[in-house]
């Protein structure tokens, strides 16, 4: 059952049929983010991936920045909350960045909440967490296409203009931060096409590194 209730930070809702809980100061559309949040979850529940306890999401008003740079979602893992900006504050920036290459819509806003479910299931799930930011990020890239409807993720792809990593391959930071675009198409298309993604799932989890290998 949906349960929205009052507390002192504001408006929590939690949703009927994930362990998501959302809490924001301000009137939010608390259901499609539940909505999407289900729709990350069942992805990566199909691959064996699910969460070990409630995963919690602040919604804010103002822009988030990771490694230098704007973002419209983080995970912290020192709390284990998402902080996510709501869609209208999204909209009201002066200059919104694009997603992919693309125009940020509602579309894409149910992707960014996927990116960052996927963050908050990795932690629950790996030993290694803190250390695989190339790894985490590699997963929460592939969730985030995964959700978007066909038709504008094939755009991504072909935008991108780029194939999927190649056995040897280190999936790093470093490539992410020069191309986040082609680092999450690359990521998307190695894993939709290889034989075992459980078993490379596995590898991710217990990377130690700031990299890892394709297989």
């Amino acid at each position: 059952m949906m349960c929205l209730s009052m507390s002192t930070l504001g408006q929590v809702y939690s949703c009927a049929d994930v362990p998501v809980i959302v809490e924001s100061e301000q009137p939010a559309n608390f259901k499609e983010i539940c909505s999407a949040a289900a729709g990350a979850l069942g992805y990566l529940a199909g691959y064996g991936l699910v969460p070990k306890k409630d995963i919690s999401i602040k919604l804010v008003n103002h822009s988030l920045e990771h490694y230098g740079y704007v973002a419209f979602g983080s995970y912290d893992r020192g709390s284990s909350v998402v902080s996510l900006m709501s869609l209208k504050a999204i909209t009201s920036m002066e200059s919104v960045p694009a997603m992919y290459g693309q125009a940020f819509d509602q579309v894409h806003y149910r992707g960014a909440v996927a990116h960052e479910i996927a963050h908050a299931v990795f932690h629950q799930n790996s030993p290694n967490a803190r250390l695989s930011n190339a790894a985490q990020e590699y997963l929460a890239h592939v969730t985030q296409l995964a959700v978007l409807p066909p038709e504008r993720r094939q755009k991504i792809i072909l935008k991108a203009d780029v194939g999927g990593w190649e056995s040897g391959d280190a999936i790093s930071e470093v490539y992410m931060a020069m191309a986040p675009d082609k680092f999450a198409v690359k990521s998307y298309l190695h894993f939709t096409k290889m034989d075992d993604p459980k078993a490379f799932i596995q590898i991710l989890l217990n990377n130690k590194w700031f990299y890892v290998y394709a297989p």
